[in-house]
């Protein structure tokens, strides 16, 4: 679900780039998958140290797992974090908590459409398709890095 909600996010950030006319809306967008990622992120957090069945392995150690995916793939460094980190990342490096992810000033990550499209392809590479997108994606900026380079 967690992921889910990250895609939302990642997508909202391309329309951004894409769509800037429509800035109002995206606002609006951005805001509702926002509070959605914070209820998502705060119910995993509740439960963190459950162990999900059959995996034994607990909801934290699979939020750190995606996060470090995204930010392989997406291949810009620290930009997604699991519910606990280590201090030196927690917000103003005062806690380990991180029911937001966000960077030292507790500001959101932000992310380049070319970031986006390689987490989203789950390829690591924007110029090739799959993972959500087996067909890229359809957007004008999608289309033209689908491209080769």
């Amino acid at each position: 679900m967690e992921h889910v909600s990250y895609m939302l996010t990642s997508l909202s950030k391309i329309l951004i780039h894409a769509c800037f006319f429509s800035l109002q809306l995206v606002a609006g967008l951005l805001g509702v998958e926002a509070g959605q990622d914070a209820v998502i992120r705060m119910y995993l957090y509740e439960r963190a140290d459950e162990v999900v069945w059959p995996y034994e392995y607990t909801v934290a150690y699979f939020t750190d797992r995606i996060s470090n995916l995204r930010n392989r793939l997406g291949m810009c460094g620290i930009k997604d974090e699991g519910i606990y980190v280590p201090l030196e990342l927690g917000a103003e490096n005062r806690t380990e908590s991180n029911v937001l992810s966000a960077d030292y000033y507790s500001l959101s990550y932000p992310r380049t459409p070319q970031e986006i499209l390689r987490i989203v392809h789950s390829t690591g590479s924007e110029h090739m398709p799959g993972g959500f997108y087996p067909h890229g994606a359809n957007g004008r900026i999608a289309r033209e890095l689908l491209q080769d380079p």
